[in-house]
């Protein structure tokens, strides 16, 4: 062709010879604003990136810190907060930093509060300027400084903003992980001035600082800041021996406790939960365990710690490292736990009952589980004994700070044998407000439950009628027992709202609905399907689940009821405000596998329905969910029913229902050797696949060779071959079976999987005798070369 040439695109790193090779030559007679205003915003986009590479150019880099420096554009503040200018800004950072940070120091570094905060366009390449700037160790402090006035007044919602770049540079990370070249040291007068700051916000950002630089297992950087130009910052802060490290650690911990009577009373609980946390972990060296240890000892005996929180750590620390602490740090340990457990009662109350039994049960080696029984009974006898003692404590003991509160109201119930008591404690429960359960009073009420039902009943009636304790008894019921009477009770209170309709959910845990006589619990399930509360047909599913197929023997489903529940509207009409959970879709196939296998024969009306809506989104037969698997076993024990109903929903043409039933028929994108790949089209006899076909087969032998399972085996069973066999004289059918043969996934090279696929059928072809097969063989291997010819290009291409 006249005219013709080939552009070949030179690769990046000539590019960058040849822009350094023209700033030695033409660098001097360059002038920004004459440049800027001759190219086209794309090429002076690209030409301000090469910026980056400037350091490898003598005149290029003399540039660059002119053009950084009180003379350059930058010298008026507007030009940073353009997208243009901060992008050229980023790019001559990183071809020299020194200079770039000079910049911000006389630009961002005397902004106003109020300017900083509406710092917007341009914000973004300044941080991740001043995140590269900051790996220089005689820049890091200035960096930082910077970064924390940024962070003071954050208005970016991600997680590398100014704030969690600023955090981040305090990681105790080494060689490749680390932040920077500047040593823990050499970064702590920052953390140090932060912490004397009078603005709050500072303060905040140095304790979470502080935090990062005591994490001790996990550490990751995003791989891309050390790289600048073709520059890049190399070692980064190695320390010399295992003391550095220790030190450091040491450093910002006694840093963090000596805050503690300095700041203000949130930012001390903040500072010891820090400590706590880090504890755990740092207790684990034997350099650090005594610095834990009498730090841990110092703060149990200031008044504001939380004891419960003391103790706790100490459960975790030798149910984690128990056997591995020295003996000398296991006594100190052992030491703290006995002087915080033995004390007045008010403080042994708060151990004992305020404690996650759930983390002391968790702790297998030691007898500190029956320690904390034994305290429990020992604290409610001296309750018994003196009463007055429990007036001083019930604020807390009605509301989740009791996390041990159930076993303590139960020791106290079976000591309280005319339970003279429970007056008091409803009137505790009544007066609750912030943070209230029935922990505690739910354990009293089970020993009332267990030792005078009619007392726990005629109790229950009256906390119906009140209306301020009526809203607990379904958590009350549910911590005690569960009547016939109760749930009458329960469900009248349901119908006047004067209950929330979720707290029914909580009686099918434990098989607890099965209490309920069979005409109490058709009410129950008769309100909830005619409740307007957007969750109440999953509970109604839950409980019905748990009433009827939850069971050790059940043999007997409800006919009509379990339809109604199955097939009720509100699990095909999508609620925006309504989001069907995991355990509902389980819920479902477990009620309907129930109801056909017991009521096979008229399970009819549920396939129809089920099929008719098949894969819809947002619905109980949503694509992706289990409950195909309640057709599955249908159509696998009466396919002859079954068949005729599913082809009335197939193609061609293929909508969306269609295309779904086709995948579920055939198996989907299935490894061919996956079980399931055989879809449940196996299980329809051939004789009824043949006549569905023969009545269109213009249409249907090809629609169906696009989905039939296409795993190829010899035997009668196999339905790719049998298609082939039957209808692949057709060019059609051996090109949408191609087709289809050609989806899946795989692992590895493209190339190789398509030769294995290649050697598999050629294998097949050596025993077959089916002219059809072998000739449809012959042609997709065809195809396959082709691929495979395309396959190994591409990946020749990507690994040059």
């Amino acid at each position: 062709m006249q005219g013709s040439h080939t552009l070949y695109i030179t690769p990046k790193a000539l590019h960058i010879k040849l822009w350094v090779d023209w700033w030695e030559t033409y660098g001097d007679h360059f002038h920004l604003e004459t440049f800027s205003r001759d190219l086209p915003g794309t090429l002076l986009e690209w030409f301000y990136d090469m910026f980056v590479y400037a350091a490898n150019s003598n005149t290029a880099f003399s540039i660059v810190k002119r053009l950084l420096g009180e003379e350059g554009p930058f010298r008026d503040n507007g030009y940073l907060q353009t997208e243009l200018g901060s992008h050229f800004f980023f790019a001559l950072a990183q071809a020299s930093p020194e200079a770039a940070l000079a910049c911000l120091k006389r630009t961002v570094g005397t902004w106003s509060e109020e300017k900083l905060r509406h710092f917007t366009v341009g914000r973004r390449e300044v941080v991740w300027a001043l995140e590269r700037i900051a790996m220089w160790r005689p820049l890091f402090v200035d960096a930082a400084q910077l970064l924390l006035e940024l962070g003071e007044v954050e208005n970016e919602p991600w997680a590398n903003n100014a704030s969690g770049v600023f955090v981040g540079l305090f990681a105790p990370g080494r060689g490749e992980v680390a932040p920077t070249q500047a040593s823990p040291q050499e970064r702590l007068p920052v953390l140090k001035e932060a912490l004397k700051s009078p603005s709050k916000r500072r303060r905040q950002l140095a304790i979470s600082a502080c935090n990062k630089a005591l994490e001790s297992q996990h550490f990751f950087r995003d791989v891309e800041a050390e790289y600048q130009g073709l520059r890049r910052v190399s070692d980064l802060w190695m320390p010399a021996t295992y003391g550095e490290i220790f030190d450091a650690y040491r450093q910002v911990w006694h840093l963090l406790y000596a805050q503690l009577d300095l700041l203000l009373e949130d930012e001390q609980q903040l500072i010891t939960t820090i400590l706590l946390q880090r504890a755990l972990i740092l207790a684990r060296y034997v350099a650090l365990a005594d610095m834990v240890v009498d730090t841990i000892s110092k703060l149990a005996q200031k008044p504001s710690t939380d004891k419960k929180q003391l103790l706790a750590l100490i459960v975790r620390i030798f149910r984690y490292d128990g056997e591995q602490l020295p003996q000398h740090t296991r006594q100190r340990w052992e030491q703290l736990k006995d002087m915080l457990m033995d004390s007045d009662f008010s403080s042994r109350l708060k151990r004992y009952v305020g404690m996650d039994l759930r983390e002391v049960n968790s702790y297998e080696h030691s007898n500190w589980v029956d320690q904390v029984q034994l305290g429990t009974e020992v604290l409610a006898q001296q309750v018994i004994e003196n009463p007055q003692l429990l007036a001083l404590e019930l604020s807390w003991l009605v509301t989740a700070e009791a996390q041990n509160g159930y076993r303590f109201g139960f020791e106290l119930g079976k000591r309280d044998t005319a339970f003279s008591l429970l007056p008091v404690l409803l009137n505790a429960q009544r007066q609750a407000d912030k943070n209230a359960t029935v922990f505690f009073l739910g354990g009293y009420f089970r020993v009332l439950f267990e030792n005078d039902l009619l007392q726990w009943e005629d109790q229950s009636d009256l906390l119906a009628e009140d209306k301020v304790l009526c809203v607990w008894l379904p958590d009350l019921t549910v911590r005690s027992g569960l009547t016939n009477r109760a749930g009458l009770r329960l469900l009248k209170l349901a119908e006047e709202n004067a209950i929330n309709v979720d707290q029914l959910r909580f009686f099918g845990g434990g098989r607890m609905i099965q209490i309920l006589a069979n005409d109490t619990f058709q009410q129950w399930l008769q309100f909830l399907l005619s409740c307007s509360h957007p969750y109440a047909l999953p509970i109604a599913l839950d409980l019905y689940y748990a009433y009827y197929v939850d069971r050790e023997k059940s043999n007997w489903l409800p006919l009509q009821e379990t339809l109604t529940i199955l097939t009720h509207l509100a699990w095909i009409e999508p609620n925006q405000h309504v989001r069907f959970d995991s355990i509902d879709y389980y819920h479902w196939t477990e009620v309907g596998k129930a109801f056909v296998q017991v009521h096979l024969k008229e399970s009819k009306f549920l396939v129809s329905w089920m099929l008719e809506h098949f894969g819809e989104r947002g619905t109980i037969l949503d694509h992706s969910s289990q409950t195909a698997s309640v057709l599955s076993w249908v159509t696998e024990h009466t396919p002859q029913e079954v068949w005729p109903m599913i082809t009335k929903f197939l193609g061609p043409p293929t909508d969306a229902r269609a295309f779904f039933l086709q995948e579920w028929l055939g198996g989907g994108l299935r490894e061919k050797d996956d079980p399931m790949s055989q879809g449940m089209l196996s299980h329809v006899p051939l004789e009824l696949i043949w006549t569905w076909v023969d009545e269109n087969v213009e249409q249907r032998a090809k629609y169906l060779a696009s989905f039939v399972p296409k795993s190829l085996f010899r035997g009668e069973d196999c339905l790719a071959r049998n298609v082939l066999m039957r209808y692949g004289e057709r060019n059609d059918v051996r090109e949408a079976f191609s087709a289809h043969y050609s989806s899946g996934v795989w692992w590895g090279p493209e190339s190789m999987h398509f030769e294995l696929v290649k050697r598999e059928l050629l294998d097949f072809k050596l025993e077959e005798k089916d002219l059809n097969v072998k000739c449809w063989i012959n042609e997709y291997v065809i195809e396959l070369d082709k691929y495979i010819e395309r396959a190994k290009i591409r990946e020749e291409r990507d690994a040059f």
